[in-house]
């Protein structure tokens, strides 16, 4: 220490001479270390520029595949394919843009539970007008029934998606009360839809992550909604809403029905077509007695008479003794009961609308009211 203090500039030149050695070792060192890095990453990037100017062999014995400027032209341009085809798919998935449903973007709490009853009293009274048969103690309520038999209640959110279910809902019965043959009996149990607005986001790492699933806080669904099994509903490539429309009639109203949705030009895709026996007492409801009778009248026809019942033009035959040509003699009536008396079915019809992600409307939910 005494040294130090007699000779300090000494012992300051050799600790600066010692920091400096340090430093400039701890720089080779660090220099060292980088030229190492990079000599590994020029060694692996001539690896494989190699690599691609040899080409890759895509089946054995084939010829490789180079990075050639050739190979890159044809490249593009099937990437620019591809593309096309991409998007043309996409259309034809969307479907016509002037014929799709939106919901209004600016629907809230309280508006929509609004048009909601408002809809439900409009559909029950073309039911009624078009003598369209409902169930007497459970008459539908369109997929909307929480809204409608629990008065205050409202949609949490999914403002517009719930707008927009009501209006496919609209579309849905229309073109069923359209399919209808004139003097065909029609009952409707129900239309019901996926309860988009209850369920929640599956958060990752959870099975079916990314999609919605029902709510934790133990909210049930109602009779007239429903997850769908068969759907269309792609994870960021299709979305669905999917419905479910129930009713008891004949095969023509169904057949009809089916092709009227997916004629539309508007972008449904049938998922599921189930039919089933009807109860005595749907068929009392129907007064499908009465039809009954009259639509087997025409098939006590002629013995003669085509595979369908249907009339067949009596062939001519000849007389005889004249020669001359005439109506064959008409055959006795057919008294024989029918092996199968006509009586109307159960039907279930599964509607997906489709729509593609970013171009589906985007949901503006808006918090409820604090109270």
């Amino acid at each position: 220490m005494d040294n130090f203090k007699k000779n300090p500039g000494f012992f300051a030149g050799i600790i600066l001479a010692a920091a400096i050695f340090l430093g400039g070792a701890i720089f080779s060192y660090l220099a060292y270390a980088a030229k190492s890095k990079a000599d590994a990453a020029l060694v692996k990037a001539s690896a494989e520029t190699s690599r691609l100017l040899k080409g890759h062999e895509l089946a054995p014995g084939s010829a490789p595949i180079s990075l050639t400027a050739d190979n890159v032209k044809k490249s593009v341009e099937d990437l620019a394919e591809l593309t096309g085809h991409i998007s043309a798919l996409r259309t034809s998935i969307a479907g016509n843009p002037d014929l799709a449903i939106r919901g209004k973007s600016t629907s809230n709490a309280a508006d929509l539970s609004s048009l909601l009853r408002q809809s439900v009293d409009d559909w029950r009274k073309l039911a009624h007008d078009q003598d369209i048969k409902m169930l007497p103690n459970e008459p539908c309520d369109f997929g909307f029934r929480r809204y409608i038999r629990n008065q205050g209640t409202s949609p949490k959110r999914e403002f517009q998606h719930v707008d927009q279910q009501r209006l496919i809902v609209d579309y849905l019965f229309r073109q069923l009360a359209e399919s209808r043959p004139a003097g065909s009996p029609l009952l409707l149990e129900s239309i019901d839809r996926e309860p988009i607005e209850t369920f929640t986001l599956i958060p990752e790492g959870k099975p079916g992550a990314g999609t919605y699933g029902p709510e934790a806080d133990g909210s049930r669904n109602e009779a007239d909604e429903f997850a769908p099994v068969r759907t269309f509903d792609r994870r960021n490539q299709v979305e669905t809403l999917s419905f479910r429309v129930r009713f008891v009639g004949y095969t023509p109203t169904l057949r009809t029905f089916v092709n009227k949705v997916r004629n539309s030009g508007r972008p449904f895709a049938i998922t599921l077509v189930e039919v089933g026996a009807t109860t005595k007492e749907i068929e009392k409801l129907l007064g499908a007695a009465t039809a009954a009778t009259s639509a087997a009248a025409p098939a006590a026809a002629p013995a003669g008479n085509g595979f369908f019942g249907a009339e067949t033009v009596e062939a001519p035959v000849a007389n005889a003794t004249t020669g001359k040509l005439g109506a064959a003699a008409t055959p006795a009536e057919d008294k024989r009961p029918l092996a199968l008396p006509r009586k109307p079915s159960a039907f279930v019809v599964q509607v997906d609308y489709l729509s593609i992600p970013e171009e589906k409307p985007a949901s503006s939910p808006e918090g409820e009211p604090k109270k």
